[in-house]
């Protein structure tokens, strides 16, 4: 009896050991494509700049530039609308209090050439909010069975079938980026193989029965949270 317990207690312990690895060890996560996120659009005024926004608003201006593509915070002007995620209604900054913080205006990071072209044609689909439905990539126009090649050198961390992907890869980085190609026709890399930027890992898939054109649905990720690809892709 006692050695079914001591028994027990070591097969127990065995299971715990592996969990914790499991959990050091994370598979992946890709929200659906069409997620729904909170939010609301803003119409800026005469004299208002976006870091003026963002911060009566209390959201990252990072963020907010990235959402609604704004690589020049220069270039908005009276009238335009901006997505302000997670903002539960517009507000007036007319009617806002002062700020006491003194922090000084954030700074726009892009950093284009970071990651090469995964494939080249039209972008018919960007990065941002459409009818209230995140995207969280940039789908490519390009032939179907086209190459399609690693973004940067790294190591494979996903080659299978994803829901609302399709066939999908995901490249692990360094410096905690991941970059996701989807809807293949086939993938030609497995997982835990070590690939070379331009690299050619699989091949762009036919068109969906919702989408017009083949494409390859491509995303950039750092610390698993989706970035827009247009701030780290080299100039199309």
């Amino acid at each position: 009896m006692r050695r079914s317990l001591v028994l027990l207690l070591i097969f127990s312990m065995a299971l715990l050991v592996q969990g914790c690895a499991l959990l050091r060890s994370p598979a992946p996560i890709l929200s659906d494509k069409k997620q729904s996120i909170p939010g609301a659009y803003h119409t800026v005024q005469k004299r208002e700049s976006l870091w003026k926004i963002c911060r009566a608003y209390g959201s990252s201006m990072q963020d907010v530039a990235e959402i609604n593509n704004i690589k020049d915070t220069s270039l908005i002007k009276a009238g335009d609308r901006i997505f302000i995620p997670g903002a539960v209604k517009p507000i007036h900054l007319s009617e806002t209090k002062p700020s006491a913080d003194k922090t000084p205006p954030e700074k726009i990071i892009s950093r284009p050439g970071l990651f090469s072209w995964p494939v080249r044609g039209k972008i018919i689909e960007e990065y941002g909010i459409y009818g209230g439905i995140k995207h969280d990539g940039i789908n490519i126009k390009a032939p179907e069975g086209a190459p399609v090649k690693a973004a940067k050198e790294g190591t494979v961390a996903f080659s299978g079938v994803l829901d609302g992907y399709g066939n999908t890869i995901i490249i692990e980085h360094k410096d905690n980026y991941a970059t996701v190609y989807a809807n293949n026709q086939a993938n030609l890399v497995t997982k835990g193989q070590t690939v070379a930027k331009g690299q050619k890992i699989a091949e762009v898939g036919g068109s969906p029965s919702s989408k017009p054109q083949p494409y390859l649905h491509f995303q950039i990720r750092c610390d698993n949270k989706p970035r827009n690809p247009r701030f780290y892709l080299p100039k199309a």
